[in-house]
């Protein structure tokens, strides 16, 4: 026999009546504490929800500070290669200058037949220099103490005095070049301090921010009356 359509139609519903009357929870407990933390608790959650954005917040600027570290130190190292770079092609060029006037004196020391004259004034008898010593006798009739008196006068010039001209071309020592290698010596220098980073000046500290206490906007807002 054919099930009518009402039954058929109605045979869900009662399906799931059924299934509703076995899975029917029998009783329903609320905790008065949970319940009550739950509804006084907004406050607090609105405070931890705020705390946790802060730490966020900060722990995002800590990874950009590192990360403009990280982009400085990048930077000052490849300056310093630069540097490096700059310098040693200079001390090459120098080196390449200096062979090459090293060259050029080394053929005139070849050509070269001495000095003559110094060597016809050291044949001749040369006065050494020492203290000057002057000797003067005096003699006064109306002096308390008769007889003659001897006063010596020395000068204080140095004794162990050294020509340093003549010193240095037997040395064969040109001291016409000496402003020159100091010159080369300060700009080396220079540039040794420009490397290192010793000429540039400190940069100032920026002024950290500060909130004003309550005291202080309280002593602020009185001498804006007193204004």
């Amino acid at each position: 026999m054919a099930r009518p359509n009402r039954e058929i139609l109605t045979g869900g519903k009662k399906y799931a009546q059924k299934k509703k009357q076995t899975n029917r929870v029998e009783e329903v407990v609320f905790d008065k504490d949970s319940r009550v933390e739950y509804l006084t608790g907004f406050h607090k959650r609105k405070l931890q929800r705020k705390k946790k954005a802060q730490e966020y917040n900060q722990e995002q600027e800590r990874q950009a500070r590192l990360e403009e570290r990280k982009r400085i130190r990048e930077e000052r190292q490849q300056q310093v290669q630069k540097r490096l770079r700059e310098l040693n092609e200079s001390l090459k060029l120098q080196v390449s200058s200096e062979s090459e006037e090293s060259e050029s004196e080394s053929e005139e020391e070849e050509q070269w037949s001495g000095f003559k004259e110094s060597q016809e004034t050291d044949a001749e008898p040369r006065e050494k220099k020492g203290i000057l010593k002057q000797t003067f006798n005096a003699d006064d009739d109306d002096a308390p103490v008769p007889g003659v008196t001897t006063v010596t006068v020395e000068s204080i010039d140095n004794p162990n005095q050294v020509d340093l001209m003549e010193l240095a071309r037997k040395n064969h020592v040109d001291l016409d070049k000496s402003q020159q290698v100091l010159g080369q010596s300060i700009e080396r220098a220079k540039k040794y301090a420009r490397l290192v980073g010793a000429d540039q000046k400190p940069k100032p500290r920026k002024k950290k921010f500060r909130y004003l206490s309550k005291v202080e906007r309280k002593i602020n807002s009185i001498k804006e009356r007193r204004k």
